[in-house]
């Protein structure tokens, strides 16, 4: 006789057939100005050879971090002030850098899943002593005051698209009647793809009703088919999603914008970006 499996049964019973190079959960966040957290989950290192999971027990039933709180799972920490593993690879926190958030393993097992930040993006990161294993989780970047400011998680559905948490203002207030350039250095980092798209929420307050502003790729003398945001009423500030393509000159995405007049007024939040492979 068949059996029905209550809605509020718990499954405890581990999945051994993952995804290729899968990452599930392990969400990074910015905690503090000094302090990145990497959310419970599970990845697979870069070699698709081991699992590192955060909160969940590893092959030796050790689970990391190993406190609960209100029966909650904790996130690892990561602390620039350290050096080594949840700290920096090697020296100190740099201001306006773009740093690689990494989850690290030891494949023997002897050492916990760890946090490592490093600057390093196209080779690997300073590794501590007994890891060998790691995964490349996003990105995290410094304001010029050297104060942790956005986190960017790579999420595997899209490849390379990230999000950014919180989201980052490139444009306050703005308020030129040329296009302008935007350089996008405090969001997104810098990359040898030539096609990246910006995702952006976009706060316009015009000053009349005829008013709208205006969006390109940095290097396009295009003027029309733009993306636009028109004014709805004169003086009412009004909010929308948009995605931007970005000019990437040097390696470091741009957009442009304008407004109708000088009296209108845009904010740019960027709230995430995508990377094509190529």
């Amino acid at each position: 006789m068949a059996t029905v499996q209550s809605a509020n049964t718990t499954q405890n019973d581990p999945i051994y057939s993952l995804p290729f190079l899968y990452i599930s959960g392990l969400n990074i966040s910015v905690a503090s100005t000094t302090i990145i957290a990497i959310a419970p989950g599970q990845a697979r290192d870069s070699n698709d050879n081991i699992d590192m999971p955060v909160g969940f027990p590893n092959l030796q039933g050790d689970v990391e971090p190993s406190v609960y709180i209100q029966d909650y799972r904790q996130p690892l920490l990561l602390n620039s002030a350290v050096t080594g593993a949840n700290g920096l690879d090697r020296g100190t926190l740099a201001a306006s850098s773009s740093y690689c958030v990494w989850l690290i393993g030891d494949s023997r097992g002897y050492k916990p899943v760890a946090g490592l930040i490093s600057l390093s993006s196209n080779a690997y990161p300073l590794m501590p002593l007994g890891y060998d294993s790691l995964r490349l989780l996003g990105f995290v970047t410094t304001s010029a005051g050297t104060a942790f400011q956005a986190a960017s998680l790579l999420n595997t559905a899209y490849s390379k698209a990230y999000y950014l948490q919180p989201p980052v203002s490139e444009v306050a207030a703005g308020n030129a009647t040329t296009f302008t350039a935007v350089d996008l250095a405090s969001s997104i980092p810098t990359t040898t793809s030539p096609f990246v798209i910006a995702f952006l929420l976009v706060t316009f307050t015009p000053a009349a009703a005829a008013s709208n502003v205006q969006f390109r790729p940095t290097g396009s003398t295009a003027t029309t088919n733009l993306v636009t945001i028109s004014a709805i009423s004169a003086g009412v500030p009004q909010q929308q999603y948009v995605q931007v393509i970005c000019g990437v000159s040097g390696g470091q995405p741009s957009i442009d914008y304008k407004v109708t007049s000088a009296s209108d007024a845009v904010t740019v939040l960027v709230t995430g970006y995508a990377v094509t492979l190529a």
